[in-house]
């Protein structure tokens, strides 16, 4: 615990740690729970379905193979920790938190909604723009064996693919200090591990149904990345402040307006509850940490041919690249390069 004084408070190290012991606790392995009669036949089958997901993942995308998602914990809860984003009032360059091991992150996790509340409350009276929302799976980087939890039985088979995939693609490939290209590998990975299983199924109506949904998600990014540019133009720019307070709430304005006309084209109303609350440059931060290097990475891992393991070896070389040039290197859409 002396090694935590010098990267957060101790007693933000002390939730933490908290918080993983609960998980450890009440974690036991899928087998187990699987003889028992605890579990009803909705959950049962979901577990089942995450032990083929997990052999799938070591099998065909070369994801590591380590006791992850091979146990299951239920934590009587809906989420298992809370992010919390924010923002300068003219930025959309989150705050970044350091810690020890992982480096430094652009969002603050609490396993506790009252400790994160707290926390959002302090920042909003300093000024900021603070985005809070609730996290159902998250990865240790294969520093412990992540069990399944109940916060994550409620998606689809697809959707709790996307994400377990996701985060173990954490486990193998992780920089410190650069949130915004983990993020986007990891999203990356997942895409390409769901369209894998999904043509392994045959199942052509869920292949379908899977890239109608990515087809939305596609459109609502880029809604947000072309925000991001508007605001960004007029945060840097020489106006008044005043003046950038009233034309950022306008722009905010303008993109719900984009986004009722964007969603009559799809029949349904997927962002409704995005939308529905408070719109700040620390939610868009949010979208954009996660999203923003996603189309060039794909692009690349096609460049390869569809070969997981140069695009593997590209993410290694990229590793060693300092920020400056990795990002000099995906803004080119560069597939042959030097660091």
């Amino acid at each position: 615990l002396i090694l935590l004084y010098g990267c957060a408070s101790l007693s933000y190290y002390n939730q933490s740690i908290s918080g993983q012991l609960e998980i450890f606790q009440k974690s036991k392995s899928i087998e187990t729970w699987l003889k028992t009669n605890e579990l009803d036949q909705t959950t049962r089958t979901k577990l089942k379905t995450i032990l083929e997901l997990r052999q799938f993942s070591v099998r065909e995308l070369g994801l590591p193979d380590n006791k992850s998602y091979l146990s299951y914990a239920d934590l009587g809860r809906d989420y298992v920790l809370w992010n919390i984003f924010a923002t300068e009032e003219f930025s959309l360059q989150p705050i970044k938190w350091c810690y020890l091991i992982v480096g430094c992150l652009s969002y603050r996790g609490y396993f506790s909604i009252d400790d994160a509340k707290h926390l959002e409350a302090t920042l909003r009276k300093q000024g900021y723009d603070v985005y809070l929302g609730g996290v159902a799976a998250y990865s240790t980087l294969g520093w412990f064996s992540d069990p399944v939890l109940n916060t994550m039985l409620h998606w689809d088979d697809i959707q709790l693919a996307k994400v377990m995939f996701h985060e173990l693609a954490h486990q193998q490939f992780y920089i410190k200090n650069d949130t915004e290209f983990n993020e986007a590998y990891a999203d990356t990975i997942a895409l390409i591990g769901v369209r894998k299983w999904l043509a392994k199924k045959h199942v052509q109506k869920e292949i379908e149904a899977f890239e109608s949904e990515q087809r939305k998600e596609n459109q609502f990014i880029d809604l947000v990345m072309h925000y991001r540019n508007l605001l960004d133009s007029l945060y840097n720019s020489e106006i008044k402040n005043s003046v950038k307070r009233t034309r950022k709430a306008e722009l905010f304005r303008q993109m719900r307006e984009d986004y009722e006309v964007m969603h009559q084209d799809w029949n349904s109303n997927d962002y409704k509850s995005w939308f529905a609350e408070e719109i700040n440059n620390a939610k868009l931060a949010a979208v954009i940490t996660y999203r923003r290097y996603v189309p060039v990475l794909l692009e690349i891992y096609e460049e390869t041919g569809g070969n997981l393991n140069d695009f593997y070896n590209i993410i290694k070389t990229l590793s060693l690249c300092t920020p400056e040039k990795r990002e000099e290197i995906l803004n080119k859409r560069q597939i042959k390069f030097e660091c």
